[in-house]
């Protein structure tokens, strides 16, 4: 995975990871981090025997995360209603440490954090703002409306400068300038966008339209449409990997599957049948595995990424959904 361009979100820290598992020494060092939204806790995983270690209170219906990039704290957006708070976890402590109240801005879901992680960003879905917390204090600073219906996932660009959240009623990605909150642009998608990623080479974000089976491609340049592919079934999530040449893309049936997907042609490589609802996708560090949670099944899916086949499954918890790499600090 290239550590360079526009990473996705979650993998804010592949670069330590991958550094962790060249060295034999330090080989168990990464750790999984598992949301359980309907057990309210988050777990950290043993990738290597997909074991449970430690298990955290995360607040009510626990759906997205980020960690700073000191690796000593977790915010965890609580989705279900009201959903006004976001979780602040002591990954170090493994304690949950405070919850900070975003009223009147509520069904706080999708989560990014600024290069610095002085900020924390959340959409508060059905009100149409991206809330922005001050990491340092603990506090709401602002709210910042997306012109857009249903806000639900959320980035915010490796240089900092831009917001983009996806909007699934409005069908759109919306573009803010995180400086000044206002809307640069609303790039047109398809129904039911939600998922997004940057391609790591810094040009492109990919949406999925789940509704539409299908996935927009944005030029970050001009925040233009390049291209919009067909990807049948519900694609929900997409990771790259493999440098950006591969994409990995959750489609959320009830029996869903990981399609895996050639990012110069846009073609379909793989699909891997995976079980029940399929969401988060995290790359194990080296590139060998990929793990998937699935939602209604309670569990993660392991995929080996040179057959693409699963190679094993585990359940850590009820109710999976994201994920994240954590390299505890040292």
């Amino acid at each position: 995975m290239s550590t360079s361009g526009f990473p996705r979100r979650p993998l804010l820290f592949i670069g330590t990871a991958l550094a962790l598992f060249a060295s034999p020494s330090l080989a168990t060092d990464p750790i999984l981090l598992v949301l359980n939204k309907h057990e309210d806790t988050m777990v950290m995983v043993n990738p290597a025997t997909l074991k449970v270690l430690t298990k955290i209170p995360a607040g009510h219906d626990p759906h997205e995360m980020v960690v700073t990039p000191d690796g000593r704290f977790a915010y965890v957006s609580n989705y279900a209603a009201p959903g006004n708070t976001v979780s602040v976890i002591d990954l170090v402590g493994k304690t949950l440490v405070t919850q900070v109240r975003t009223d009147p801005y509520t069904r706080i879901h999708g989560a990014a954090i600024s290069p610095d992680g002085k900020h924390a960003y959340f959409t508060a879905g059905q009100t149409g703002y991206v809330v922005e917390i001050d990491t340092q204090t603990n506090t709401v600073r602002r709210a910042i409306p997306t012109h857009g219906k249903i806000s639900h996932m959320v980035l915010v660009s490796p240089d900092g400068t831009r917001i983009y959240t996806a909007n699934i009623v409005s069908r759109s990605v919306s573009v803010i300038d995180r400086a000044t909150g206002e809307l640069i642009a609303q790039v047109p998608c398809d129904a039911g966008c939600e998922g997004m990623a940057f391609t790591p080479d810094g040009k492109h974000l990919w949406a999925a339209n789940q509704n539409a089976g299908n996935i927009t491609v944005i030029d970050l340049a001009t925040n233009e449409v390049v291209k919009t592919f067909s990807c049948p079934g519900v694609p929900l999530r997409i990771h790259f990997a493999a440098e950006g040449r591969i994409a990995l893309v959750s489609s959320w049936e009830a029996k869903g599957s990981l399609v895996v997907l050639d990012v110069p042609t846009c073609r379909e490589l793989h699909r891997i049948a995976l079980g029940n609802q399929p969401i988060g996708i995290e790359v194990a560090p080296d590139e060998s595995r990929a793990f998937v949670s699935n939602m209604t099944s309670d569990e993660i899916h392991v995929v080996d990424m040179k057959q693409w086949k699963v190679v094993d499954r585990f359940q850590p918890g009820k109710g999976v959904d994201a994920m994240l790499w954590w390299c505890p600090p040292k």
